[in-house]
């Protein structure tokens, strides 16, 4: 009788582990359409080297001639045909020190926007965007220039001791066609924003690595 309970329990051990086998497998499995066609990608800046993951097809590289130490991801086709933008880049700047005291210094101007201006260009602030880092973000729709206008996410994060900030017009996200005052008060517009979900990705992704 005991042999007899030993042999059952046995059974159903390589059962379960068989089951856990099996979950596992299938788990991966369901990652992978995710991964599929995404890249790992590093702007190599030295002291604020960033790796992320983006849409493969696309390169990275530093601006040589900047005067602050800077590097940028150009993707040309990110989006199909037909899209309204098909593009996807950004570049950003390293600032040495601790984040939590450069980037409200640098982000001062989102900061101290006047009420009234702020509503004209629909500005506002994302909360945390990036879980392992101290981060801002805001987004906003161009002023100065005619429709479709530009609306661009600007961000600063990082550690304790350095912290990169979008530059050279932020980060695309899509235009606006309407004047300011057509869109004042009113629903921002998807299509504005469509590249945001994919923007957010790339920086949740985002890491310090050592220089490479």
């Amino acid at each position: 009788m005991q042999r007899g309970l030993l042999a059952m329990a046995g059974r159903w051990a390589g059962f379960a582990l068989l089951a856990v086998a099996l979950s596992t497998k299938a788990d991966a499995d369901s990652d992978t359409p995710q991964s599929k066609g995404m890249q790992r990608y590093v702007i190599p800046i030295k002291d604020c080297a960033v790796e992320f993951m983006a849409k493969a097809g696309g390169y990275t590289d530093i601006v040589r001639s900047s005067p602050l130490a800077s590097g940028y991801f150009q993707h040309d086709n990110y989006y199909p045909k037909g899209r309204p933008l098909r593009e996807m880049s950004f570049s950003i700047s390293c600032h040495p020190g601790n984040a939590k005291e450069i980037c409200p210094k640098l982000m001062e101007a989102y900061r101290g926007v006047e009420k009234g201006y702020a509503r004209e260009v629909q500005l506002r602030r994302l909360g945390k965007v990036n879980e392992y880092y101290y981060s801002e973000a805001y987004i906003q729709t161009w002023s100065a220039v005619a429709p479709p206008r530009p609306r661009t996410l600007s961000f600063c994060m990082g550690d304790e001791q350095r912290a990169v900030m979008t530059q050279n017009g932020d980060w695309l996200l899509g235009y606006d066609p309407r004047e300011l005052t057509a869109a004042r008060g009113k629903p921002i517009l998807k299509r504005s924003e469509h590249a945001l979900p994919d923007v957010l990705a790339i920086i949740r992704s985002m890491r310090f690595v050592p220089n490479p």
